[in-house]
């Protein structure tokens, strides 16, 4: 009889031992700590930042929240957003010009430009070359985007959970 009663206490106690040493998985009420990272398809930082909220009680990081529920730490979510997708009205056709390889050498002092190199239009203005195409007589022409940046690029984002506090 005691036996029995040892065994199945012996059991439990097991049970609550292994319980106790699964990961952390978030629940309601925890206070997560997560990196965020958003970048274009060259991986050019655009924003990076580090939060912690609580589960339930952070309204502006919900949409975050709902993507990290049951999550354990370490765990990480990538998805990627086509530009097209959010910022096509943005975007505008005209914007976009070619450039010989003489001006962007000679004039715009640009030593090897290649694609996602950055031409400097004026003091404030900054843009990319997106595309390189032959021209008839087989020289180069740079293709230069002067729309923002987000409007032709893939939008990479990342998220991960780096600490989990039981509340």
């Amino acid at each position: 009889m005691y036996k029995k009663r040892a065994l199945v206490l012996g059991g439990y106690l097991s049970l609550l031992a292994l319980a106790a040493c699964w990961p952390k998985v978030i629940d309601d009420s925890d206070l997560v700590s997560i990196d965020y990272k958003y970048t274009f398809s060259d991986w050019t930082v655009v924003e990076q930042w580090t939060k912690d909220f609580t589960v339930w009680n952070a309204w502006e990081l919900a949409w975050i929240e709902e993507l990290v529920r049951w999550a354990k730490q370490d765990d990480e979510f990538f998805w990627v957003i086509n530009w097209k997708e959010i910022y096509e009205s943005e975007y505008d056709s005209n914007k976009i010009q070619k450039y010989p390889n003489i001006i962007l050498t000679e004039v715009m002092w640009i030593e090897d430009p290649t694609v996602w190199t950055e031409v400097e239009v004026s003091s404030i203005w900054n843009w990319v070359i997106t595309n390189i195409e032959e021209n008839d007589e087989w020289y180069n022409e740079y293709e230069v985007n002067f729309n923002d940046p987000k409007t032709y690029s893939e939008l990479s984002y990342s998220i991960k959970v780096t600490n989990i506090e039981k509340k």
